[in-house]
């Protein structure tokens, strides 16, 4: 829903079935970026999905307008569950999202298998609500938490891993039973960087841009 400046609600707009949302991001015209997962059949607006199973979730991400209707919406999906954490504007009418899936997924063209019990996946959604990229971070368990707009196009990710984890080009271990981790992911959806922090148990819950 749209509140306004002064308090009032001018508009509200549903999903109609079995779904959740778990996150929100401005589109940079007046309308929204939303996020969540959903089970079985779900209209989006005039776009019908439907999960791989009844017994599991799969991702959504919708775009909602400025004058509150649904425009478009597309699914990420498993065959175990697939769920999504956070979601970020990228600055061109898309969104950057990021979640967790279990076993093989499929994202748009590309199909994803997961490393250990969960892995992380960061993609990329175009302003016409197509999938274009998405990268995973995968080990004996990665989760992530957050997501960020860099600024260029690209996405600053953060969550926690335990045990060996791979990101890109670069493997970590875990110090304790969770370390946290945050990550670089570039506009063409490659890891550029991670770095860690860990102890006997760290987790985040968000992050942000510092604007550099």
């Amino acid at each position: 829903m749209h509140v306004t400046a002064s308090g009032a609600i001018d508009w509200a707009v549903q999903a109609v079935g079995s779904s959740h949302s778990c996150g929100i991001a401005y589109d940079g015209a007046g309308g929204a970026l939303v996020t969540g997962y959903f089970r079985g059949n779900v209209l989006f607006g005039s776009t019908s999905l439907t999960s791989r199973g009844m017994a599991v979730t799969d991702t959504f991400v919708m775009h909602v307008t400025a004058s509150g209707a649904i425009d478009w919406a597309v699914q990420a999906a498993g065959e175990s569950a697939t769920d999504s954490n956070g979601i970020a504007y990228d600055g061109a009418g898309g969104a950057l999202v990021t979640g967790d899936f279990r076993g093989k997924a499929s994202f748009g063209s590309t199909s994803l298998t997961s490393r250990g019990s969960t892995d992380a996946y960061v993609m990329h959604v175009t302003a016409s609500g197509a999938i274009d990229w998405v990268v995973q971070a995968g080990g004996e368990s990665v989760t992530s938490k957050g997501i960020a707009y860099d600024g260029a196009g690209g996405a600053l990710v953060t969550g926690d891993f335990r045990g060996k984890a791979s990101f890109g080009s670069t493997s970590l271990t875990s110090r304790g039973s969770l370390d946290t981790f945050v990550m670089h992911v570039t506009a063409s959806g490659a890891i550029n960087w991670v770095v860690q922090t860990g102890g006997s148990s760290v987790s985040p819950r968000a992050i942000a841009h510092d604007g550099a």
